[in-house]
């Protein structure tokens, strides 16, 4: 009968690898994040935040509309007769259907019996209900810059944009601007880029608020308001009353 041997134990020891905190890999992740933050401070330090620019409050009470169009040519369009004493005031929106209407049926009426006839002064205060609209009014007196009757020509063209992807944008205001004869379309793209007259939009809005426009189209008749898109008779009349 043969013995078995004892099984011996194992004198071989498990060996259990404790890990710690990899320094290296940390460091270099804090190296980088400080670099990242200091670069972050110096392009911050470099190109700080512009502010937005406050808007423009008009300085004085506006009363008349005509003596306002008068001590501001800058911001308003004026056309026909500057010497008449009869003065027409449009105050459109160029979103504003109604304006639209206007400027497509009576207004070309008008403007020939009245001012291309040098019996009144024909003036366009471009104005805005809201920050959608202002662009476009920026637009025509970006276009009034070069002269009153290139304004005019741009304001009665403007109109057609409205119910195209084109309204109210820099694209549309350009492709207007490309069918008016005479006008520089350089100097207006520069213009409507720098935002030159928004400014000036912003203060008729005050001012033709001041006077009691709360709608459009509105329109002043020596300084009277009257209000709506009304039948052609009502101006008309209207402005024969101050011719005669």
């Amino acid at each position: 009968m043969t013995k078995m041997k004892p099984r011996r134990k194992s004198t071989r020891q498990e060996t259990v690898e404790t890990s710690g905190p990899n320094w290296v890999l940390i460091g270099s992740i804090i190296g980088i994040t400080a670099v990242a933050l200091i670069a972050l401070a110096v392009v911050g330090s470099l190109n700080p935040t512009a502010a937005p620019e406050p808007t423009p409050v008009l300085s004085d009470t506006v009363t008349n509309a005509t003596e306002y169009c008068e001590t501001n040519p800058e911001r308003c369009v004026m056309t026909g007769n500057v010497e008449s004493e009869v003065t027409f005031i449009e105050v459109p929106d160029y979103g504003c259907p109604h304006c639209a209407n206007f400027n497509a049926s009576k207004a070309p009426t008008l403007y020939e019996e009245f001012a291309e006839s040098d019996q009144i002064r024909w003036v366009i205060m471009p104005f805005a209900l809201g920050d959608l609209t202002k662009p476009s009014a920026g637009a025509v007196l970006c276009a009034n810059e070069q002269s009153g009757d290139l304004g005019h020509e741009f304001h009665k063209n403007v109109f057609a944009l409205q119910g195209s992807s084109a309204v109210h944008t820099d694209g549309g205001f350009m492709s207007v601007a490309s069918g008016i004869e005479g006008l520089d379309e350089d100097a207006f793209e520069t213009c409507i880029d720098e935002g030159r007259y928004l400014d000036a939009v912003s203060l008729n809005q005050q001012a033709a608020r001041s006077l009691g426009v709360s709608s459009t189209p509105s329109f002043f008749l020596n300084g009277r308001l009257i209000s709506g898109d009304q039948d052609i008779a009502v101006f008309t009349e209207s402005i024969n009353a101050e011719l005669n």
